[in-house]
């Protein structure tokens, strides 16, 4: 079992076993996708491969064309990905992800699971047992991959390390859910390998924990402000100085914190974002 973190887009992970290479996620620059899979041949892999992916986020799942192999993932990645167009175009979005600052991006062709489960799976091997589980939060479409013969679990975008998490399609109250369930006694043993900053601890859990517990009671306060846009603004620029990082990761991350702000407002501290909600 290896993970990587040293990739453009988020923390991979790969699962070399006799008959199959399990990948979770994917690098996102094809040279590195590449790269990638050299390295694991090197260590034994074999050339059948599938891959897990955790959630539908591009920078995760852009890669997948590289990987050349199956996809298994839950069913809204399926939903969300059906809605992109089919040849990935790369214009400038400033929401903060990997791939706004990545060339070399355009014309990749977007991968439909093949595989796809609502609640959980599992992954039957002669030497292990495998088993994925929808953990909804960051995103509608976040799941884990969990190894508990090995006392493994990867957890997506649930946990970032020294980076702040995306928020425009999260649910707060079912984010922090999962962290309570990460830090309790089932994963008190685990080896916890977060989305983006590879190996996390307990103190990484309860940060993210405070944090996003922050964000919510700060927008709250918000709630029917007139200026509440201007204050959102400012808002991500405080936060923002929580995350010591290069200027240049300190723009990206500002971008993913102000659209990840306004996006989460717009849709639980609005009336419009309120109706919208009661409507579905």
């Amino acid at each position: 079992m290896y993970y990587e973190n040293g990739y453009a887009g988020v923390t991979v992970g790969a699962l070399l076993l006799p008959q199959v290479t399990l990948l979770v996620d994917a690098p996102l620059q094809p040279e590195q996708g590449r790269q990638w899979l050299a390295d694991l041949e090197q260590a034994g892999a074999t050339p059948r491969r599938l891959v897990l992916n955790l959630d539908a986020h591009p920078d995760r799942t852009l890669g997948v064309q590289t990987m050349e192999a199956q996809v298994l993932a839950h069913r809204e990645v399926t939903r969300q990905i059906r809605r992109r167009a089919a040849i990935f175009k790369a214009l400038k979005q400033e929401s903060g992800a990997e791939w706004e600052e990545t060339s070399g991006l355009s014309g990749l062709r977007w991968i439909l699971p093949r595989l796809t489960f609502s609640e959980q799976v599992g992954l039957q091997f002669d030497d292990a047992e495998l088993r994925m589980e929808h953990r909804p939060g960051p995103s509608p479409a976040t799941s884990w991959l969990l190894a508990p013969q090995d006392g493994v679990v990867f957890v997506g975008d649930t946990l970032t390390v020294d980076e702040p998490p995306f928020l425009a399609n999260a649910d707060i109250g079912a984010w922090l859910e999962q962290l309570d369930l990460l830090s309790g006694r089932d994963y008190k043993d685990y080896t916890i390998i977060a989305g983006r900053g590879g190996k996390a601890g307990a103190e990484d859990i309860a940060a993210m924990r405070r944090f996003i517990k922050d964000v919510y009671s700060r927008l709250q306060r918000l709630d029917g402000k007139k200026s509440a846009n201007e204050e959102i603004d400012k808002l991500a620029a405080k936060l923002n100085e929580k995350f010591r990082a290069p200027v240049k990761r300190q723009v990206l991350f500002g971008q993913r914190l102000r659209h990840g702000l306004h996006g989460y407002f717009a849709r639980y501290h609005t009336a419009a974002g309120r109706a919208a909600r009661q409507a579905a």
